[in-house]
């Protein structure tokens, strides 16, 4: 997709010109097909152990791929793609616009369409995003550095670095700084670090060929629509990166074709996310419930190992786009990180995620820098270093992983066969009407049955959404008047109630002017009301 060129070629400097001769595309080596292979492995891994425990136990898994709800957010978001496209807000009672666009949910969307199970049309992405980011870091890795021991290092620590630093008076690593955990339920965030990552080395191929290609801006819209954060990222990157090398100098507007093109193109899908929280009141309190605090100092802790010898390279001046655009993207990320935090963004720590890769090329110049290679045996203590800064940290990533995917109350992940059979039930039944559940079941009843839910998911079940835990409660334990009952319900649309086995409560002892029917699948029950 490379367009007319814009003027005489730019003469690279000799280090770039090597850097861009040696970075050209070639088969995978033995070491990067290990790398692929283990980094494959991590990615896997949640997956492994749904499977596991779900032999192990009797229990249903639900295609839930991580540790938290966002896995059934994404399902649900399928489930109303597969019939209208565009999305709308199942989490709620009341209705909402189907106007939330999302290139890989429409894709899932159609897959289930045409019959395909909503997790598996999302599980479908784990492959794509993680092969997709490994030859994304890849490339920009090829593209930055000369020399085989240099890339190999780099890539490593750019797939799995890892440091222990201290969050809320424990000892830990941050998951979001670790490119692994993002295959473990956020394929999207994945993918979109492969799309920036993608969309800078290719961004950089054609300035140094002086050609102007779409390719940046549409990776870059990719990234904005699947991750905001890296599109944000994007745009920081190519905006400093060209200030940052500016020369005057003839046909100086054509050269500015190219980054205005990648600019507007990420930025389009930016805007659409503003405009929707400020047309969508869904997703207004989406942003609002999203909101936290995450300390800054731990994750400049972990860093540091990075940090340290990166800084080295910043008192140089860069002779290319892409080293300048990666010395800006840290600097981003931190300043996306405190716009996050403000009372404007929100979850500011997905601001890093990805910062690994940057911060890993920067790192191994700056080992050059300090003189690194002049010590005996440099092969040996960098092989030594890498395997401090990977090994460990991914070895406390699996464990997490194994502590929090177990099947504990409250896990959704995983269902008792009743449970199941009653969710089943409700995804047959042709007759429209809404649910009301506890949350445990009430975060799957969107994923797995495409019905809006009153209490699913703390994000998009707003506002109140602990009112309206209270409320549910009360409701099934005989606790709310008549009054509000009939509120609930007739205001509220809603046709289905759904107990799950740990319940001990029955609507229609309780409300037997309500229950109309009732369908037990032994100690799950589904009872439909007046």
């Amino acid at each position: 997709m490379l367009l007319a060129p814009q003027g005489p070629r730019p003469a690279p400097s000799a280090d770039n010109a090597r850097v861009v001769r040696e970075g050209r595309a070639r088969r995978l080596d033995w070491f990067e097909l290990a790398v692929l292979a283990v980094f494959a492995a991590v990615s896997v891994w949640v997956l492994a152990l749904d499977i596991r425990h779900a032999i192990g136990t009797g229990l249903v898994w639900t295609g839930g791929d991580g540790f938290w709800a966002d896995d059934f957010q994404y399902m649900a978001w399928v489930q109303d793609a597969a019939r209208h496209v565009l999305v709308s807000n199942l989490y709620v009672l009341r209705s909402t616009p189907h106007d939330y666009f999302q290139p890989a949910i429409v894709i899932s969307g159609g897959l289930s369409a045409l019959g395909v199970a909503p997790w598996l049309s999302l599980l479908l992405w784990k492959p794509v995003a993680v092969v997709g980011a490994f030859y994304a870091i890849r490339g920009y890795v090829y593209r930055s550095l000369p020399g085989r021991g240099a890339r190999r290092a780099a890539l490593v620590l750019a797939l799995f670095f890892g440091s222990f630093t201290v969050v809320y008076g424990a000892v830990q690593t941050i998951g979001d700084l670790f490119p692994g955990f993002l295959a473990w339920g956020y394929p999207f965030a994945l993918l979109a670090l492969a799309a920036m990552a993608g969309g800078l080395a290719l961004y950089d191929r054609a300035r140094t060929n002086g050609s102007l290609t779409w390719w940046p801006g549409v990776l870059g819209a990719a990234a904005s629509f699947l991750h905001p954060w890296n599109g944000a990222l994007l745009i920081a990157a190519v905006l400093g990166g060209e200030l940052i090398i500016f020369r005057r100098g003839p046909r100086m507007w054509a050269r500015m074709v190219q980054p205005a093109l990648t600019v507007v193109m990420t930025a389009l899908p930016l805007g659409y996310y503003l405009l929707l929280s400020r047309a969508d009141i869904s997703w207004g309190l989406a942003r609002g419930a999203s909101k936290h605090v995450y300390p800054f100092w731990p994750i400049m802790l972990e860093l540091a190992p990075l940090l340290l010898p990166a800084l080295v390279v910043y008192r140089e001046r860069p002779r290319t786009f892409l080293s300048a655009a990666t010395r800006v993207w840290p600097v981003a990320a931190i300043a996306l990180f405190a716009f996050s935090a403000s009372r404007f963004g929100a979850t500011p720590v997905h601001a890093f995620q990805g910062v690994t890769v940057p911060l890993s090329v920067l790192a191994v110049q700056g080992a050059r820098r300090l003189g690194f290679g002049r010590l005996p045996h440099p092969a040996v203590w960098a092989s030594v270093l890498v395997a401090a800064f990977t090994i460990p940290a991914t070895v406390s990533q699996l464990e997490i992983a194994r502590r929090m995917v177990r099947p504990l109350v409250g896990n959704a992940n995983f269902v008792l066969k009743a449970e199941h059979r009653a969710l089943q039930f409700l995804a047959r039944d042709p007759r429209p009407g809404s649910v009301i559940s506890r949350i445990y079941l009430g975060q799957l009843v969107p994923a797995e049955t495409g019905r809006q839910t009153f209490l699913g998911s703390c994000l998009w079940s707003q506002p109140s959404c602990a009112g309206r835990t209270v409320t549910v409660r009360k409701f099934f334990t005989g606790q709310l008047s008549r009054v509000a009952v009939r509120w609930l319900i007739a205001s509220q649309h809603v046709r289905f109630l759904l107990t799950d086995c740990r319940q001990t409560s029955r609507p229609d002892t309780l409300y037997p002017h309500l229950v109309v029917a009732v369908h037990r699948f032994g100690c799950a029950t589904v009872y439909e009301v007046d």
